[in-house]
């Protein structure tokens, strides 16, 4: 089913190391599943952006392809939150590849 890891773009309005931390966070935890950036300004390259702690998506350029979601991040445990989230887009890999018993995509 996957011909390629998921291409995933971290992004936040003001501080780049909150979307860096979860960039290496995504890859520690999927790296078999997806290739995470963060705060990059390659708009183009993602399959999708994730806007940390904006109130709704941003206006960002980006390719026709490219979905965009917003994770507001809490103040009460942010780091459990942003796992959490990260571990249930990577759960829906798993799950699309179990439809048709594929394995994670090839690096």
């Amino acid at each position: 089913m996957y011909k390629r890891r998921a291409h995933i773009l971290f992004w936040h309005p003001s501080q780049p190391e909150k979307a860096q931390y979860a960039a290496q966070l995504a890859a520690e935890l999927g790296g078999e599943w997806l290739i995470a950036k963060a705060n990059s300004a390659e708009y183009l390259w993602p399959d999708l952006i994730i806007a940390l702690a904006c109130d709704g998506i941003p206006d960002l350029e980006r390719a026709t392809h490219t979905q965009c979601k917003f994770w507001p991040v809490s103040s009460t445990d942010p780091e459990n939150k942003l796992r959490e989230r990260i571990l249930g887009v990577i759960g829906g890999f798993r799950l699309l590849a179990r439809l048709d018993q594929s394995t994670p995509p090839q690096a």
